[in-house]
Parts: C-alpha cells; structure tokens; sequence
C-alpha cells in the first residue's frame, strides 16, 4: 500500500511542486542577498522613466571618470530625513562612475553634531549654509547646492510659479567641474546704458553658475579690470560715453572677449560709439526691424523669428532642430565691406531670403536674407586674440521669454562664452522637462485599443484559465 501510494500521480506532482517551490524560494533568497550588497545593489539600476531622470548622460559618465582628484559630496541631513530619492539616485551614479574619486554622499546629521558646518566649510559663518543642503568639496575649493538649484521653474501671465523640469544632473556636473577646475572664469554685466536688471536676467545667471561661469557686474566708469574674462552688453539703449569708449576698447585690444546683445530700440538714439568699436571687428549695429515671412522660419508672428542657425565653432556641438530658438523683435547686423587678414567672421543667426527690415529711421524697406548674429576674432600680436559676438536680439535670454519659450536660448550664451575662453571639453546638460506629451491617436486607433482592452484581452486570459482548468482535472 505504502509503495502505491507513492507510486500515485498526485504523489509525483505534489512532490515535483514542492521541489520547484523550494528551488524557488532559495533563489529569490540568493538573489536578494546578493543584491544586498551596497557595490551591486548601486550598479544594478534600471532606470525606465521616459527623460532617464534617475540617470545622468554619457557627458557626465566621461567627465567624472576623468577626474584626477577627489570630490566629496555632503548632505546636510540625516540619512532616513532626507527625502530627495532623485538627488540620492543621481549622486549614487556619480559615485559608481567615479573610479573611487568621487566619495560619498556621507550625511551629516546637524541636530546631532551642530557645529560640522563652522567646523569644516564655514567657519565666519557667512556663506549661508543651511540644514538640507548638500556641499560638493574638492581641496579648498567648495560648491554649496540647494533644492532651488535642482528645479526649473516658470512663471505664468499672474506670476504663478511653475516647476517644468529638473536639473539636478547639471548641477552636480557643473559643481563637480567647478570645485575641480583650476580657474573659473567670470562674466561681468556691464551696467550703466539701460541694460536690463538683474532680476530680469536670473535664470541665463544661474545658467552661467551651473556651467562654472562667475557672475559680476561692473560699469565702464573706470578701466576694465585685469580679472575680467568676458564683458557681457544686455540690451544697451544709449550709448557709450567717450571714456567708456576708451575703456572698453583698451580691454579688447589686450585681448578681452564681450557679448553684445542689442534689442530694437524705442526711441531714434543712434549708437556711434558701440558702432566705433564694432568696426574694429568689421561689423555694424542696424537701426531695423526684421520680419520673416517663411512660414517654418517664424511663429505665429513675422518679428518671431526662428532663425536660421550657421554651423560655426559654437553651434557645432549644439542640435539647432532640438534647440531651437526664436529670436522677437530683432533687428540686423551689417558686415562692413573691409577686408583685414587679422579677422575671421563667422554667421551666426540669419533668416531667409523671404524676409525684410525696414529702418527705423527712414522707413526704407530692405529685402533679405539678413544676418542676426555674427561672431568675429581679432588677431592681436602673437598666440593673442579678442572675440567678440553681436546679436541683435536680447529678449530672448530674459526670464519672461524663458519662463514661455524654454531656455534654448541660455545654451547659445554658454556655448559662445565656451568658445570665447576656448572650454573644448565643457559639459551642456540641459534641464530634464517634466512636462507629459499627450497620447495622440486617430478615432480607428481608440476603437481598436478599446476592443483590445475590454475583449480581446479578457478573453485570452478566460480561455487560458480554462484550458490550464481542462488539463490539470483531466491528469
């Protein structure tokens, strides 16, 4: 009896069953213990969001294994309080990544040891660092980052905050290439001729900032000082005075680098000084406005220019198809007829031949195509250069136009700035957009999704059941 019993087929089944659920269970019990350990479990991640925001790209995976010295990344928090899972994710990354230069992140839990901050980054107790920030240190060299640094953010017609995308690779990128840079250059916005404020330019600032750019202002009251790197024009509405000229010029003519982004102007105020300068560089400020009437080249309106985008050595790394940009209001740039041997000028921005200007002045109507931007380096003596850029449009670099039109623009501004101080090897990570594409589909499409959802599918999985139901009652 005993040995008909396990002779039985239940007998077999039932015992094959439990072998299969033990062999099961212990390898689940493997797996888990293996990924356990902290080096796997940091590796082994699988990121399946649609904008890879628990990822960082390809450009930050090369920097950071180039390092040649240590990065240690501070948070200021207790491990189990601070919640950011997304920053946790991404510093893990760098970490990985890192060939053991980049240490971390230790938290450091201030209610427990309150002094750490004067003790190790502050001592004045000036630098503002607060309880959840997170300090990114190499040697004596420091960048403090909050959740503000981790965010876009735009605004609506009522001044309602928006966030749209998250930039948390960039700023840890651009800390770490900061901390680790041997110097960082500075952009100082000239002030004192209309220029816009700096509240009115605080996202392309912050751009700068997460790109390893210092930011400063200064006037041109007095020469130019010999820390400065670029000069940057926001939209000047008067002119220079004779010394300001003079100033400005003597700086150039050592080899300082300066961005000029003029507007259209409001009122019929020439600008023969900045126009003096320019002619150094053989180009001219038009007094114009430009309309474009190829329907791909504009939107909604004739003065919102989609320009067309030269590849020379600043766009050559950018995408002008995914980083477009429109350019409102915009007025032209002239190329002087003058041939110097010391100079190469380089388009930057045109439109097509189906656009016109009409000067401000005299309402003459012009026909294109016309040049919006133009780059231009001048040789001065030997291994010596001064670089300038002239578009005639700024609004597109302010936070109204930003906090509507994204911020393609500010990635023009770093890569003309890269070029002025010859960066080859900077790194553009561009914000990671929040915003959800709808699901678009034709009303052939809805039907057969919704026969496919509600029968189709249901019935795969009734007939299933049942044939599985048939086989194990018939065994």
């Amino acid at each position: 009896m005993k040995m008909d019993f396990f002779r039985k087929r239940s007998f077999k089944y039932g015992s094959y069953s439990v072998v299969m659920t033990v062999v099961v269970i212990a390898v689940i019990v493997m797996v888990n213990v293996i990924l356990g350990f902290s080096g796997i479990s940091k590796r082994l991640r699988f990121d399946i969001t649609r904008n890879k925001m628990f990822s960082i790209s390809q450009q930050s995976i090369d920097m950071v294994k180039s390092l040649d010295r240590d990065v240690e990344i501070f948070i200021l928090s207790s491990e189990s309080s601070y919640s950011n899972i997304m920053v946790k994710e991404v510093v893990n990354q760098y970490v990985v990544h890192g060939n053991g230069r980049v240490i971390g992140p230790r938290y450091v839990d201030l209610d427990k040891d309150p002094t750490f901050i004067s003790k190790n980054f502050d001592p004045d107790q000036v630098k503002g660092i607060n309880t959840g920030d997170i300090v990114v240190r190499s040697g004596k060299n420091m960048r403090v980052l909050n959740n503000q640094d981790f965010m876009e953010v735009s605004y609506d017609y009522y001044g309602g905050a928006q966030v749209t995308g998250l930039k948390v690779e960039q700023a840890f990128t651009s800390a770490i290439r900061s901390v680790t840079a041997e110097k960082t250059a500075t952009v100082y916005f000239v002030s004192g001729h209309g220029e816009y404020k700096s509240d009115e330019l605080s996202q392309l600032k912050t751009t700068l900032t997460l790109n390893n750019y210092n930011v400063e202002t200064l006037t041109l009251t007095s020469p130019v000082p010999g820390e400065v790197d670029v000069l940057f024009f926001p939209s000047p509405t008067s002119d220079l005075l004779g010394s300001e000229l003079e100033n400005l010029l003597a700086f150039l003519e050592r080899g300082g680098d300066a961005v000029f982004l003029f507007d259209v102007q409001s009122t019929i105020q020439q600008l023969p000084n900045f126009n003096d300068a320019f002619s150094r560089y053989s180009l001219q400020l038009n007094y114009d406005l430009v309309n474009e009437f190829s329907q791909a080249n504009y939107l909604k309106e004739n003065w919102m220019i989609r320009p067309m985008v030269y590849m020379t050595d600043v766009t050559k790394h950018l995408n002008p198809d995914q980083l477009f940009i429109y350019l409102p209001m915009s007025r032209s740039i002239g190329l002087l007829s003058e041939n110097k041997q010391n100079l190469e000028i380089s388009p930057l921005f045109g439109t097509t031949d189906n656009s016109t200007s009409v000067d401000l002045n005299t309402g003459a109507q012009r026909f294109g195509p016309f040049l919006l931007g133009a780059l231009s380096e001048l040789e001065i003596g030997l291994n010596n250069h001064s670089r300038i850029a002239l578009v005639g449009n700024c609004t597109f670099i302010t936070d109204d136009y930003i906090s509507e039109l994204g911020d393609n623009g500010s990635r023009y501004i770093v890569s003309i700035l890269n070029w002025m101080q010859e960066r080859t090897d900077e790194v553009l990570v561009p914000a990671k957009s929040l915003e959800r594409p709808p699901l678009n589909m034709t009303q052939q499409s809805r039907v057969l999704v919704f026969f496919l959802l509600t029968a189709v599918i249901p019935l795969v999985i009734i007939g299933t059941g049942l044939f599985v139901w048939i086989r194990r009652k018939n065994l």
